[in-house]
């Protein structure tokens, strides 16, 4: 199954190949307004290893992304290169996906059923 936990964004597929190219998203949710903020960072991987990357990958650039994204949420899509070498320390933005992650859900068609009265 090579779709299998593969992340889709858009039209986009992100497969994972084991030890060379992983994906993870790191996401921050606030509830309330300003100083009663209160966030939660998400981290969602393919691998244990992503998370750990994500996880490294935000204590780097934590006042980058404070400034960039105030206290607002935000969702990033990272690639983990080469874990199999590196670990978790190499790691890549590949997009700022919170336009498509706060979009609703596609509608999807449900199967007709006809029922007939007897």
């Amino acid at each position: 199954m090579p779709d299998r936990g593969a992340f889709q964004i858009g039209s986009e597929r992100y497969r994972a190949e084991h030890g060379k190219a992983e994906y993870v998203i790191l996401a921050r949710l606030t509830a309330g307004q300003g100083r009663a903020a209160r966030p939660v960072f998400l981290f969602c991987g393919q691998r244990a290893i992503t998370n750990q990357a994500a996880t490294r990958y935000l204590a780097r650039n934590h006042e980058r992304l404070a400034r960039k994204h105030g206290s607002g949420s935000f969702v990033l899509l990272l690639k983990v290169v080469n874990s199999q070498a590196y670990g978790p320390d190499v790691v890549e933005l590949v997009a700022d996906v919170t336009r498509a992650a706060q979009a609703p859900a596609p509608a999807t068609t449900a199967p007709r059923t006809s029922h007939r009265a007897s």
